[in-house]
């Protein structure tokens, strides 16, 4: 019998939290518990009471990013609920009553294994990256997760990396524990790709967790904060490039998400200077966006945003 115990990272999203802990409290085979990282300091109220597992709900108001916060987190669950399963998740997906059944039945000894991710129109919302080339190809042709299916089968596929926002880990590799260096945007891939290098990482076309980010309704903030993170992506992907000895091909990724990140941003000075830092920073130096030097470039898009 499988035991499963959730990880969540959150941060000023409690209606998204209350929706997943819902979904997961539907859910075909029960969880033993779950551990969630609040990195907003939210009040935690009753919310433990009224879901059908025990939750350990922990405040981290130094917001160190998701990967410490899901670093700490497993800790935590070994700690308090012993050698089990780890469920990684985003506090804004939601879990189908039988996913983890799912998961759990296809992951065939694998490390890890992960789902499909849909958005709110049921279109692909992304996907793990296929270590078939041909798999590759087909993928990029599907725009739903039933197309996936169709064209790839239904798995489970080995997979280079896959996101974090639904992973699900066997006890065996629970060990392994997430970077804390990465600030935001990175470390899901970096802790999946190692995985993924020392064992089998999986996913599945059987089923696909729709991820639901709620709406910004302050346009600026959202540009200001999609900036820093991109910023923060570049940097973490350049050194994931030249520097992880599981990226397989990534550095072919990198030209791509550069040129995003033009056609979003602009190509005015501060952003090809912005730009050229996270390169310099994360493939020459070692660097990744969760060191000094990512702190300093954020904090000098701070002080340029005072200025305006």
């Amino acid at each position: 019998m499988n035991r499963v115990v959730a990880v969540v990272v959150t941060w000023r999203r409690e209606r998204e939290l209350e929706r997943l802990l819902a979904s997961m409290a539907q859910s075909s085979v029960p969880f033993q518990g779950c551990v969630v990282m609040d990195h907003a300091g939210t009040v935690p109220g009753e919310i433990s009471a009224r879901f059908p597992f025990p939750i350990r709900r922990v405040q981290d108001l130094s917001n160190p990013g998701p990967g410490a916060g899901w670093a700490n987190g497993a800790r935590i669950a070994r700690e308090v609920f012993g050698e089990t399963d780890l469920l990684y998740l985003d506090d804004d997906v939601v879990l189908p009553p039988d996913a983890l059944e799912i998961l759990l039945r296809e992951k065939h000894g694998a490390s890890a294994i992960c789902p499909l991710l849909e958005n709110d129109r049921g279109e692909l919302w992304g996907f793990p990256e296929p270590v078939s080339k041909i798999d590759r190809r087909k993928i990029r042709q599907a725009r739903t997760p039933a197309d996936a299916l169709a064209l790839l089968g239904p798995g489970p596929h080995p997979f280079c990396w896959a996101t974090g926002a639904c992973l699900l880990v066997d006890a065996a590799a629970a060990g392994a524990r997430h970077r804390k260096d990465f600030w935001m945007l990175g470390e899901d891939l970096e802790f999946s790709m190692r995985l993924a290098g020392a064992g089998r990482g999986v996913f599945t076309c059987r089923v696909a967790i729709p991820h639901l980010p709620p709406e910004q309704t302050d346009r600026e903030a959202a540009r200001k904060s999609d900036y820093r993170k991109f910023c923060s992506l570049l940097q973490n992907l350049s050194y994931l490039a030249f520097h992880s000895p599981h990226s397989r091909h990534l550095w072919w990724y990198l030209p791509g998400n550069f040129r995003r990140f033009f056609r979003t941003h602009g190509w005015g000075f501060s952003c090809l200077r912005d730009a050229a830092t996270c390169l310099l920073q994360g493939a020459l130096f070692g660097h990744p966006a969760g060191t000094a030097s990512g702190a300093a470039l954020r904090e000098r898009m701070a002080r340029r945003e005072l200025r305006r």
